[in-house]
């Protein structure tokens, strides 16, 4: 099931199949910075590109959005 830890997941998969193809091809001094590199990338890539969930922060202030005659997304969350 996908969730949102499945960034967290692929990219720790991404990070350990680098880090041992780059251990076998080239020398382990080049296989730290790049490891390193991948990991300040996939860290970028979630803070870039995760969504902000909290937008409104009273009843007010999403009834104030819903009324605004502009339009809106709603999105419903549920567990079950």
């Amino acid at each position: 099931m996908i969730n949102q830890y499945s960034f967290i997941v692929l990219g720790l998969l991404i990070l350990a199949i680098i880090t041992f193809l780059s251990w076998r091809l080239i020398d382990i001094k080049h296989t730290v910075p790049l490891a390193g590199l991948t990991f300040v990338l996939l860290v970028a890539f979630q803070l870039l590109l995760s969504t902000n969930t909290n937008t409104h922060s009273s009843v007010d202030a999403f009834d104030e959005a819903l009324t605004s005659g502009s339009p809106v997304l709603l999105v419903l969350y549920s567990d079950f």
